[in-house]
């Protein structure tokens, strides 16, 4: 009898080289399947490090770039509602931007070449100087006040959101410690809900409309329990905005003065603002403006997050601050810090296109209208 032939070895897998169309699928795969990152934490005592410093900021700028990038996709999709108005639109922006380019082509062949170097200077002097203008105590109250309301719009909401979390934020998932009957009862009640109406529409009823009721009344006493849990952390809350618009009106008219001219030459440098301004008459182009938005809300997140971050967990851990272990790690979520770059930065947009610095991309300009 013959022996079986022994099985052929398996061939080797064929891996996709990085930079051919295989190969960024596979790594968009395997990119998408990782967890994202974990934000950063204070320690149990209320401190952060350096590291995750740089960490929460470099977090806080995906979610604005992610957020900014919904935001425009969302917008656009609402202007597509009609083809032949779209066409239109089109055939009169392409014809405004011709005559645009027309006159600047014209403008810059009157005008002697200008040396690359002296231009990036010239950028630095006049950002420097424009931010300088605008981020001053007497400008605070007109640009930036009604601003810093809106910001407390956005903290509350997000306080609220992680108040109705069971678990504090962390890497263990700690179990909040119940402090009011009204917060145990709704968790409980918000737990069960599914489970709970469906045994509501298990009992028999003298009618359809009676069991709608008394869905209806269930319901609304979950919705009264949560209501009146959050009413009562509503102190520690107004007490954090305070905090928080204290340490933003220190952090823009006292400590990011002083980091003007770096911020500025960080930015123009980064962005290669310099090549944009050759493009361009007298403005930084609109088609350069991602590029300046990206490095000026890295660069000013980065001196944003150490700033606030380290002063609120100081009020929030010192000897007569009475904030829980929860609020702590609230006072690190990077979307605090995001919504501030988004409220703060569009403000500065703004104020630097009005002076003659930038010119907005339109969708952006209609972004603003939009939300306003």
């Amino acid at each position: 009898m013959t022996p079986p032939s022994p099985p052929s070895p398996p061939k080797p897998r064929e891996v996709p080289r990085p930079g051919t169309a295989a190969g960024d699928a596979v790594r968009n795969e395997v990119l998408d399947a990782l967890p994202p990152p974990r934000p950063p934490l204070p320690t149990d005592d209320g401190y952060l490090s350096t590291q995750a410093k740089i960490s929460l900021a470099d977090i806080a700028l995906q979610l604005r770039d992610e957020q900014l990038e919904a935001r425009i996709v969302h917008y656009r999709e609402d202007l597509e509602t009609n083809a032949e108005l779209d066409a239109i639109t089109a055939q009169v922006v392409n014809e405004l931007r011709a005559l645009q380019r027309q006159a600047t082509e014209q403008r810059f062949s009157e005008r002697p070449t200008v040396d690359r170097s002296q231009t990036e200077i010239e950028l630095i002097q006049s950002l420097k100087e424009m931010l300088a203008r605008l981020f001053r105590a007497d400008r605070l109250a007109i640009v930036f006040e009604r601003r810093l309301g809106e910001v407390s719009k956005r903290f509350a909401r997000l306080f609220f959101q992680s108040e109705l979390h069971e678990k504090i934020a962390g890497k263990g998932g700690e179990a909040k410690t119940m402090r009011y009957p009204q917060q145990a009862l709704y968790h409980l009640f918000a737990r069960h809900e599914e489970f709970l109406v469906g045994e509501l529409k298990k009992l028999t009823y003298a009618d359809d409309e009676l069991q709608g009721d008394t869905i209806e009344t269930f319901t609304g006493m979950v919705k009264e329990l949560r209501s009146t849990f959050l009413s009562k952390t509503t102190p520690e809350l107004n007490e954090l905005m305070a905090i928080l618009h204290e340490l933003l009106r220190e952090f823009l008219v006292k400590e990011l003065p002083h980091a003007l001219g770096e911020l500025a030459w960080e930015v123009v440098k980064e962005a290669r603002l310099a090549d944009a301004k050759q493009s361009s008459s007298y403005k930084i182009a609109p088609s350069h403006f991602p590029a300046f938005r990206q490095a000026f809300e890295r660069r000013f997140l980065q001196r944003l997050v150490p700033f606030v971050a380290d002063k609120m967990l100081s009020r929030v851990r010192g000897k007569e601050a009475k904030f829980r272990l929860e609020t702590q790690r609230f006072v690190a979520d990077p979307h605090i810090f995001s919504d501030v770059c988004e409220v703060i930065c569009d403000s500065v947009y703004d104020t630097l296109c009005n002076d003659g610095f930038l010119d907005l991309p339109t969708d952006w300009r209609q972004k603003l209208v939009a939300e306003g």
